[in-house]
């Protein structure tokens, strides 16, 4: 199974609201209908509504507008170009993406997937998490450090507030226009759903000295100055 996760921004000339209402309404349901059967196993929409920065303070641009994690048969994948370029249903897909995303800013972002607490199915407050690495660092020093020290420690912390939490460890990027790019947007991303009375309390939290230790932690391998959080609405279409 190959694992992606989709990066877009909205088209020139829409609103964030318009665009992201088109995928859902429009886009979602065309790709559902022609890739599904052919072989995409998991295709879910989280939309971006706000960003902050480490210190919690909101950004003025969000950086994304989709966030699509998707999975493929490895048969559907590597055929995935050519059924974009000549199959009707495929060329409809890319000329309907165009209608509402800007692909000069998309990305594919194959990943291996590490769920470090599965998905509850209660509802909460959504939030994607990406960050780099550290200068000097490779992305494997990032994934490793996340998947044997800082998940595992963030579930421990968190404990049930956490209603999902998944990390997605970035190993290639693609951009819809020119193709594979030596240096993906993020090294790790982080899906997580956390009760809602806990994000009321989120700034307790995050004073509290377990959680300070955990992002002093962090700090030495993730280069915090590219952290963003973004809190987004979801959409399932296929699970």
């Amino acid at each position: 199974m190959i694992k992606a996760i989709g990066l877009g921004k909205k088209r020139a000339g829409m609103t964030r609201e318009q665009a992201q209402q088109y995928h859902i309404n429009h886009h979602a349901p065309l790709g559902k209908r022609v890739a599904g059967p052919l072989g995409l196993s998991r295709y879910v929409g989280y939309y971006p509504q706000l960003a902050t920065n480490i210190a919690g303070e909101v950004l003025a641009d969000v950086p994304w507008d989709f966030i699509v994690p998707e999975w493929y048969t490895e048969e559907l994948y590597n055929n995935f170009e050519h059924w974009r370029s000549n199959d009707p249903d495929g060329i409809a897909i890319v000329e309907d993406e165009k209608r509402f995303c800007d692909h000069a800013n998309g990305y594919l972002l194959l990943c291996d997937v590490n769920v470090i607490v599965p998905d509850s199915g209660k509802t909460g407050v959504n939030i994607f998490f990406g960050a780099k690495r550290k200068p000097g660092l490779t992305p494997r020093d990032h994934h490793d450090k996340h998947r044997t020290l800082i998940g595992p420690w963030a579930k421990r912390v968190y404990g049930d507030a956490l209603l999902d939490y998944t990390a997605y460890y970035i190993h290639e990027a693609h951009n819809l226009e020119r193709g594979r790019v030596d240096e993906a947007p993020y090294d790790v991303m982080v899906q997580a759903r956390f009760d809602e009375a806990a994000m009321a309390n989120m700034s307790e939290w995050m004073a509290r000295p377990d959680v300070v230790e955990l992002l002093e932690e962090e700090s030495k391998f993730m280069d915090t100055g590219t952290l963003v959080s973004m809190v987004c609405t979801y959409h399932p279409y296929i699970v």
